[in-house]
């Protein structure tokens, strides 16, 4: 049921399943490129402006990722800012039992909006 796609960046993979009703990104891998922006940017813009399009919530599930340096959350950040200022439907999907998943994440909360356009939830 739906499409899949992968993207694959050193140790990090990034694999997009479209679905009825979501576009959803599963993160795998660890993300420890000095510049991770030149690999994520271009994949997170272009999905955030098709689940516009075709009306869906876009959803980073990065419970099954590893690990991620510090330069990795600025494209995430950027993402979230850019669906928060225009009419974008997105989720952010952690796994809080993880403790640097937990801190990394709950922090992006901050970027919630009330009705819930924007997202970020710990699982587990």
């Amino acid at each position: 049921m739906g499409k899949k796609e992968s993207f694959v960046s050193n140790l990090l993979k990034v694999e997009v399943k479209e679905t009825i009703d979501y576009i959803v990104t599963n993160w795998t891998g660890k993300s420890v490129d000095r510049n991770p922006s030149k690999f994520i940017t271009p994949i997170l813009v272009n999905l955030l402006e098709k689940s516009n399009e075709v009306k869906k919530r876009f959803i980073l599930d990065f419970q099954k990722l590893e690990y991620m340096n510090s330069s990795t959350i600025t494209p995430i950040i950027k993402i979230l800012e850019r669906a928060k200022n225009g009419n974008g439907q997105i989720s952010v999907i952690y796994n809080k039992l993880l403790k640097w998943q937990d801190l990394s994440f709950s922090a992006l909360k901050i970027f919630q909006t009330k009705d819930k356009r924007v997202e970020i939830r710990g699982l587990k």
